[in-house]
């Protein structure tokens, strides 16, 4: 499902009706300036939505939302979040959606090949664990991904390993061969907490990864239901500045 919002407009013949010396071809590209600037303003309004309801956002969340501007022949906008794939994770509108529509976590990339491993049972997600490192924004680097898949060995999904440049294999391989070695805990072991550990030259485990089965998610985003309120009166004070552009544009022509 995608978050989106499309901006349209109608009633353009009786309104062309009202103004003298106004073509159809000029009153569409009217329309379709107010309908793109309306979306524009929107997808501002949403992008300081997003990133005021996240603690820390990434770079990656803060550029979640996009426009498709409207056109003379086509006049509806849209606004929407991004379908942008990051390698490992979910694409903007897959992350998003679950705070937007509430409901379960969904699984990534990432969490699907441990799964389809055997590694992690359906139904459980996977969290950083304590001894994990952590990027600025607290998540864990996609380097640790990669040496996590790359010693796991290779009955990860063929669509991940294509993710993995041979360089970033060859960096994880160097690290198992310097004593560092991660492995899988499984549910229900009866010995420690489930997950993907890591250990040391010293022999210290570490846990990189915990399994956690699947939380729902309150809504934390109102992109779709505040638009609502919102668009209308965007919409009419746009449009009523494109109109006043063209008839400008008109006194002068003489």
């Amino acid at each position: 499902m995608s978050i989106s919002m499309n901006v349209k407009i109608s009633g353009l013949k009786e309104l062309q009706a009202e103004l003298a010396g106004f073509s159809e071809r000029r009153l569409r590209a009217a329309a379709a300036t107010g309908l793109t600037r309306t979306a524009n303003r929107m997808a501002v309004e949403w992008q300081k939505e997003i990133d005021t309801k996240f603690d820390q956002p990434t770079a990656f969340t803060k550029k979640a939302v996009r426009v498709e501007k409207a056109r003379a022949d086509k006049l509806t906008a849209k606004v929407a979040l991004k379908d942008v794939n990051r390698s490992g994770g979910l694409s903007q509108n897959e992350y998003l959606q679950q705070h937007e529509l509430g409901g379960s976590r969904l699984v990534k990339k990432f969490e699907r090949a441990l799964i389809a491993s055997g590694a992690m049972p359906q139904g459980y997600i996977t969290v950083p664990g304590k001894g994990a490192d952590r990027n600025g924004n607290g998540n864990v680097p996609r380097s640790i991904i990669i040496a996590v898949i790359s010693q796991l060995g290779t009955d990860f999904s063929v669509g991940y390993q294509q993710t993995i440049s041979k360089d970033a294999a060859k960096r994880a391989k160097s690290q198992a061969r310097h004593g560092k070695r991660y492995f899988v805990m499984p549910v229900g072991n009866g010995r420690v907490s489930p997950g993907v550990y890591v250990r040391g030259a010293d022999r210290t485990m570490k846990m990189v990864f915990a399994f956690k089965q699947v939380v729902n998610y309150s809504r934390k985003l109102t992109l779709q239901s505040s638009a609502s309120d919102k668009v209308q009166a965007i919409a009419a004070k746009e449009f009523d500045r494109a109109i006043d552009e063209q008839l400008a544009r008109l006194r002068a022509k003489g």
